[in-house]
């Protein structure tokens, strides 16, 4: 009989943000597929007696490609077990969870997917910019700076000059200087407001403001992982309060409790 494959959305780090839903999963997995952007307080989660699977897809520095992760948790799943593959974010925002579930579901092993909270509107509301706001925007758009092959992706540059609209940014650290190139080629303000908000919701959360014109220099700044938020809404980052990561004795106990 086949096992079962949990796509496991564990949010943007704070393992105080896990759904109730995902931290039960985590609790009767007999396998856990991880990556390099998983917290440890999440990790700490993880029963002891649980197989952990190293599956990171770090750039640069690729320990296993999307083929071979989609190949170990069949091999898993195939025999049985209960499979999770813990995500950062959703695992559907930019997460390859799509290709994870279609590969599963073909091979007719049970797949559930778990929501979780994408770092896309994590990130701003801990560095106290909300989105969307009366008075600042009226929509928000989220996009990646990457495509399939390390392809950096700019089709998305003249959401900038939509009018009271927010354009919040993954995977761009390193493609500022692209952006700020592309951008001022297309005619956007350099003068346009630019937040670079790294490791939201963590204890060493750390924030950024600065212009399209200066965003190339800030940006070599920032500790990854990072988003990017364009838009009139930075100007609340100073008014608006930040998310606070509370530091926890043991996460273990948030497991436990009740």
């Amino acid at each position: 009989m086949n096992g079962s494959l949990y796509l496991i959305g564990c949010g943007p780090g704070d393992a105080d943000l896990l759904t109730i839903k995902a931290l039960k999963t985590i609790q009767k997995l007999d396998v856990a597929l991880i990556d390099h952007l998983l917290t440890q307080e999440i990790i700490d989660l993880i029963p002891t007696s649980t197989k952990v699977v190293f599956v990171g897809k770090e750039k640069g520095a690729h320990s296993s490609t999307q083929d071979e992760i989609n190949i170990i948790i069949a091999s898993y799943a195939l025999q049985g077990l209960r499979v999770g593959r813990l995500k950062c974010g959703d695992p559907y925002i930019f997460g390859r969870g799509t290709e994870e579930a279609i590969y599963a579901m073909e091979r007719n092993i049970h797949t559930e997917v778990i929501p979780g909270i994408s770092s896309a509107l994590s990130g701003p509301l801990s560095a106290g910019i909300a989105p969307t706001a009366r008075g600042y925007a009226t929509g928000m758009s989220v996009v990646s700076a990457h495509l399939a092959g390390d392809r950096v992706n700019l089709g998305w540059i003249p959401l900038l000059g939509m009018p009271s609209h927010t354009t919040i940014l993954l995977m761009g650290l390193s493609r500022a200087e692209q952006i700020t190139t592309e951008a001022l080629q297309q005619g956007i303000n350099p003068s346009m407001s630019v937040a670079i908000v790294s490791n939201a919701t963590s204890a060493n959360q750390s924030t950024i403001i600065t212009t399209l014109n200066d965003l190339a220099s800030a940006a070599k700044k920032a500790p990854k992982p990072a988003i990017m938020i364009f838009g009139d809404v930075v100007a609340l980052e100073s008014k608006l309060p930040k998310y606070i990561h509370e530091i926890k004795e043991t996460t273990h106990d948030i497991a436990n409790a009740g």
